[in-house]
């Protein structure tokens, strides 16, 4: 009877260690770091900051965020809520070592202004910590 319970034991703690490592596991994103993994993390980002207004998603994407809180980071992004954005696309992404960069068009409406506007900017990214990481400037829309 003794043996049937340890065996018992050992089954379920093995099963309990499988587990924990099954969701620790889950919760590492390692993201790959290459070109076609970036543009799709880029394009998400400026489509959560512009299209879609979710500041959230686009805060947590920032190398630097914990220098500002997320309301304050909302309240820099948010001054371009009376335009639409729309278009957006990467045009080129170039990796390098110490940092990568990412060319970004996109088309703005601005209101009281009947055409649109094309623009197309340097966005710069890190790879730290097996994440895409977004360096954040202020001069970007």
């Amino acid at each position: 009877m003794r043996i049937v319970s340890n065996r018992t034991g050992l089954f379920c703690a093995f099963a309990a260690f499988l587990g924990i490592m099954f969701f620790l596991g889950c919760d590492n994103k390692k993201e790959a770091r290459d070109q076609t993994t970036l543009e799709r993390v880029s394009l998400q980002y400026w489509t959560d900051r512009l299209v879609t207004r979710d500041y959230e998603p686009a805060y947590n994407r920032e190398a630097d965020n914990a220098s500002m809180s997320l309301e304050e980071y909302r309240k820099l992004v948010s001054r371009n809520e009376n335009f639409k954005f729309s278009g957006l696309k990467i045009d080129r992404v170039n990796i390098e070592n110490d940092g990568s960069l990412v060319y970004v068009t996109l088309k703005c409406m601005i209101p009281n202004v009947p055409k649109v506007i094309e623009r197309t900017f340097k966005d710069k990214w890190i790879y730290q910590s097996n994440q895409w990481k977004h360096k954040f400037v202020k001069t970007q829309p």
